[in-house]
């Protein structure tokens, strides 16, 4: 066969180490060879000088375990340029083998062993080295030491989806200043299948109270990420502190915001906040789904461990004619949707506060609307239940009418744990702390206000195991309302948790 000649685009060139003995007098080549996340590119020089080849060529991709993964018969020289193998697993180490047929015998010619990018662990010491994983979003990340922005300029590195493992050891990612928000905004950016773990954010800054990041289209916005896109994905053992979310969005479509992850699909567990601000200002009628942790999880979601000190606010001042308008705004969740996983969210519980204010700007040429609010200390919205969880901050609400909003309907719910809950899956062990935490709403009188400090509405047939312990506190525009709420009291709280993590929790309170 003659020598064959290719040239390919690449940053690697390996020459083979032949297991032909030498009297056989056939040597075989790789060369500009192309290692991708799943996939491998090379060009194969087979030196035949005296003929000795007698029948096939092939070329067989085999796993370490021996198991052929690839193979394919070689008719042309042409064939063995730009050969490309794709569909790899990036957890596996693979060897290219060449065969050639001599005499009667298939003989190895040539070999060449590998490991995809992405399978290759990558140690990271430096923010350059941070930043640079967006050349490799599959890969396998371990941080070996604090990492620390001070004085440089962060863009995430995940703009398109990390499908591969960071594993922080426990140290801390600090003072990234974002100065724009896109899509996808927070430290990671997108993530679809992938692993963050054992990491600590701490002075994570996006956006100021005097100057909040803006945003005119469809965004998702949260200190680790801010899309989690795949039910495989996980976050683990992730700590977020003193930091902060000051964020204003015009999109007519949708701003899901939250401390940790604007929207979830994932797996999360063992996560903590302390000491941060989510603040979203909308002056749009796109769809608002904000939470202390996260703003939207979705149906095959799963929450569990989470200590939450994080204080939101929303503000809503907008122009509106004609529109229908959904806020959803929790202590720990904006929407909850997880409705397909049992037990998907459990154990679990938020001590910040929650400040919602709507002026709808209702203009004066509108004839109709739809503008809904729901409120709640543990999710503004619930479609799927909780075991373990207490709210100990308090709520407020405020919206003052104008002249314009007759043609328009208001419906408000505000609950202590949720707004509305809509499931009829059993709650187990979820209570409102009252110490000074306080429930104040302040709306017009033509608000259809469904309010409580457990429930704004439940429309489940179940009988859930909720209540609040400690001071009562439900005051709407002025007025004391705790002895119309007929949510149930508990005198005592021992043994009223099912989890030691929950009863740790709740003693540690101070």
């Amino acid at each position: 066969m003659k020598k064959i000649i290719g040239i390919l685009f690449a940053v690697l060139t390996v020459f083979l180490l032949s297991s032909c003995k030498e009297d056989i007098g056939v040597t075989a080549e790789f060369s500009n060879i192309d290692i991708g996340l799943t996939s491998i590119t090379f060009t194969a020089v087979i030196d035949d000088p005296d003929a000795k080849i007698t029948g096939a060529v092939t070329i067989k991709l085999h796993k370490a375990d021996g198991t052929v993964a690839h193979t394919k018969d070689i008719t042309t020289d042409e064939e063995l340029v730009d050969y490309n193998v794709s569909s790899l697993s990036n957890t596996e180490t693979y060897t290219i083998k060449l065969y050639a047929t001599i005499g009667r015998d298939s003989v190895v010619i040539g070999e060449y062993e590998f490991e995809l990018l992405s399978a290759a662990t990558i140690h990271i010491t430096t923010t350059e080295q941070f930043l640079a994983m967006k050349d490799n979003r599959a890969g396998n990340y371990v941080l070996d030491n604090d990492l620390d922005f001070t004085g440089v300029t962060f863009t995430t590195p995940f703009t398109a989806a990390f499908s591969g493992t960071f594993d922080g050891q426990d140290f801390t990612i600090s003072n990234i200043n974002f100065t724009n928000v896109i899509t996808y905004t927070g430290v990671f950016g997108y993530v679809s299948s992938g692993t963050i773990k054992n990491v600590n954010f701490d002075q994570i800054t996006i956006g100021t109270i005097d100057t909040p990041l803006a945003m005119s289209t469809s965004s998702r916005t949260g200190i680790v990420a801010g899309y989690v896109s795949s039910t495989t994905a996980k976050i683990e053992n992730v700590t977020v502190s003193n930091s902060v979310i000051h964020y204003s969005t015009a999109s007519t479509v949708q701003a899901f915001v939250g401390g940790l992850v604007g929207e979830f699909k994932g797996e999360m567990t063992d996560v903590e906040l302390n000491n941060v601000e989510v603040m979203v200002k909308s002056s749009s009628y796109g769809r608002i789904r904000v939470g202390g942790a996260v703003g939207l999880l979705t149906e095959e979601a799963k929450l569990k461990r989470v200590k939450s000190d994080a204080n939101v606010e929303v503000v809503l001042d907008a122009s509106l004619k004609n529109r229908d308008v959904q806020i959803n705004v929790g202590g720990l969740i904006g929407y909850h949707n997880a409705r397909n996983v049992n037990k998907s969210v459990e154990d679990l519980y938020s001590t910040g506060n929650v400040i919602v204010d709507v002026d709808f700007g209702t203009t004066n040429d509108s004839t109709s609307g739809n503008y809904s609010v729901y409120v709640g200390g543990i999710a503004g919205i619930a479609y799927s239940n909780v075991l373990n969880a207490f709210f100990a901050g308090s709520l407020e609400l405020t919206h003052i009418k104008n002249a314009n909003e007759e043609v328009v309907n208001k419906n408000f719910y505000v609950g202590g744990l949720m707004g509305f809950y809509g499931s009829n899956k059993a709650i187990v062990s979820a209570v409102r702390l009252g110490d000074d935490q306080e429930i104040n709403v302040n709306v017009s009188d033509d608000v259809i206000l469904r309010a409580s400090q457990t429930f704004g509405q439940n429309i489940s047939a179940t009988i859930q195991q909720v209540g609040i312990f400690g001071d009562a506190h439900l005051m709407i525009n002025m007025v004391d309302e705790t002895a119309g709420d007929a949510s149930t009291v508990y005198t005592s709280l021992a043994s009223y948790f099912t989890s030691d993590w929950m009863n740790t929790a709740y003693n540690a309170l101070p």
